[in-house]
């Protein structure tokens, strides 16, 4: 029995030819963090302390925000004062977290509520990261 080699059904299985190229391949103009994001996402807006429902301030200068968050579930308030631990930088000292009424708010598992907060520094804020 002899196999002839012109036969399609006789020739190993080959590759794709090497002039195509692979799927994902075929959008080249697009990249992948592109082509993740919808057509129609938002642009960021210039003051972006207009969408947080939680906001920062130094007791000491409560005209100037600081930062904030926009809260979402789960946030408690020992959450929120390891948050400002990471985003103010101390000297000398801790800091209490007072509410927009100046009542102190504790360090624990109570879900923290929307409003304006003002860090109470025992010593001074030489530097806050915004």
């Amino acid at each position: 029995m002899a196999f002839s080699t012109s036969s399609p059904s006789a020739s190993p299985p080959s590759a794709s030819p090497p002039s195509a190229s692979p799927p994902s391949a075929s959008t080249p103009s697009t990249s992948p963090s592109e082509a993740s994001k919808p057509l129609d996402a938002p642009t960021v807006p210039a003051n972006r302390s207009l969408d947080r429902d939680v906001l920062i301030y130094d007791a000491n200068d409560p005209d100037e925000v600081l930062g904030g968050l926009v809260l979402t579930n789960g946030v408690t308030n020992a959450n929120f004062y390891s948050m400002v631990e990471i985003m103010i930088i101390l000297v000398g000292g801790g800091f209490s977290l007072l509410d927009g009424g100046g009542t102190k708010i504790k360090r624990n598992d109570d879900p923290l509520q929307p409003g304006s907060y003002f860090i109470d520094a025992y010593s001074r804020l030489p530097y806050a990261l915004s």
